[in-house]
């Protein structure tokens, strides 16, 4: 890790030269991920007009992001983490490019559209892991929740300004061209990547068998009911919270009759809180009583959402997601500090696999659910009764964890 003097500057694993090209680099990358993102979510709803079909799509990111992590966590425990990142970051832009072609072409359908999102998850799998289990050798104890927060808002504050670039970009230019930049914008890590200099890049453990490998994480995960009940809680807000977004397109074209443009503006909206949250959980040098800050952001993001699912039109859906986007971010993050804090070197790619299905395969798997939920409820018109029960599940559910978590801070750093 490289040596960086003491310092009371703020955004201070900014200060670290290799975290800050790969977080340049991700900032880049994820606003062109997110890019084809809206243009996956648009096209499955214009070729099927079904809220079922956006659920699958969610599925279809979904079930490689819970059956494969495990494994690639324990693959992150084994080899040189870099060079596992040169392969996920070149996978992902294959199959944008792959994508681009056949949009121009003309012969696109739904189903390149989900064997796309489920290999392009395969790599995040991987990708993930990989990339959480690198941040802490980045930086010094002390920046690690500086890091994380700063970490979270490569992806989600680049939905401030990918969705609202689709949203403008979709109609003149066409789907294609969305997933062309998104391939393009794989370019920015993978120079991030070579430029990187002196990172301690696997684990130092010894290991046993590969399936013993992959089955003590989980022992670990398993045996520390702290980290159990963290990365519980990271569920119960994946499936039940961070699902809506599946359902998007048919509020932004069916709820509220404002196009690609509203669709991407509803997206950005919740990327700019969550810009905000992980710039400003950031700004902190120490966080007090993080176990109350932590639910009680989790409390307020449920409320978010029960509002925004009646909201009657697409400026006050905006503003509740905006909401939505601070305090989901400042909810994960301190989480996912907790989990990092506590885990050995050796051992960190399998557990942060495992906050990795919470955080990236559970909210797909939740939007089947909010889907099929939505058809049952009236189709495309249900998407608001979806995300409405949802919500106050979640809520309910916080409420009940509230006094365990009301005094607990996070270990010293």
């Amino acid at each position: 890790m490289e040596k960086v003097e003491s310092t009371t500057t703020r955004f201070g694993a900014l200060r670290y030269r290799n975290f800050n090209l790969l977080w340049s680099g991700l900032i880049v990358s994820n606003m062109g991920t997110w890019m084809q993102n809206v243009a996956n979510g648009w096209l499955v709803l214009q070729l099927t007009n079904s809220p079922l079909w956006l659920g699958l799509l969610g599925l279809s990111f979904a079930l490689p992001m819970i059956f494969l992590p495990l494994v690639a966590g324990a693959v992150v425990d084994r080899v040189h983490r870099i060079r596992l990142l040169y392969v996920t970051q070149t996978t992902p832009m294959l199959i944008a490019f792959v994508l681009a072609a056949l949009t121009w072409l003309g012969v696109i359908n739904v189903w390149h559209i989900l064997i796309a999102s489920f290999l392009s998850s395969a790599a995040l799998a991987f990708d993930n892991p990989a990339r959480q289990a690198l941040i802490p050798d980045m930086v010094q104890p002390k920046d690690l929740l500086n890091a994380l927060s700063l970490n979270s808002a490569t992806y989600n504050g680049a939905a401030l300004i990918g969705p609202a670039l689709a949203g403008a970009l979709l109609g003149p230019l066409g789907a294609g061209a969305l997933f062309f930049i998104n391939g393009v914008s794989f370019l920015a890590v993978i120079f991030a990547l070579a430029a990187m200099r002196d990172v301690r890049t696997h684990s130092g453990g010894q290991h046993k068998s590969f399936g013993d490998s992959m089955l003590k994480g989980f022992s670990y995960a398993w045996n520390n009911h702290m980290i159990l009940a963290l990365l519980a809680l990271s569920a119960l807000a994946a499936i039940f919270g961070r699902s809506y977004q599946n359902l998007l397109p048919a509020f932004a074209r069916d709820i509220w009759h404002s196009g690609p443009e509203g669709y991407g503006l509803l997206l950005a909206a919740a990327g700019g809180g969550a810009l905000v949250g992980a710039f400003g959980l950031a700004a902190f040098k120490k966080v007090e009583r993080q176990g109350a800050v932590m639910l009680v952001n989790g409390l307020l993001f449920s409320v978010s959402l029960v509002v925004f699912a009646i909201s009657p039109n697409l400026i006050l859906g905006m503003v509740m997601l905006f909401i939505a986007g601070v305090t989901s971010t400042i909810y994960g993050t301190i989480i996912a500090t907790f989990i990092q804090v506590a885990v050995p070197n050796e051992l960190r790619g399998r557990v942060m696999s495992l906050y990795a299905i919470t955080l990236i395969g559970l909210p797909s798997l939740g939007a089947l659910g909010s889907g099929a939920v939505a058809e049952w409820l009236g189709g495309l018109q249900g998407a608001p009764r979806a995300v409405l029960l949802a919500s106050i599940v979640l809520g309910v559910i916080l409420i009940f964890v509230l006094p365990v978590f009301w005094k607990r801070d996070l270990p010293e750093q």
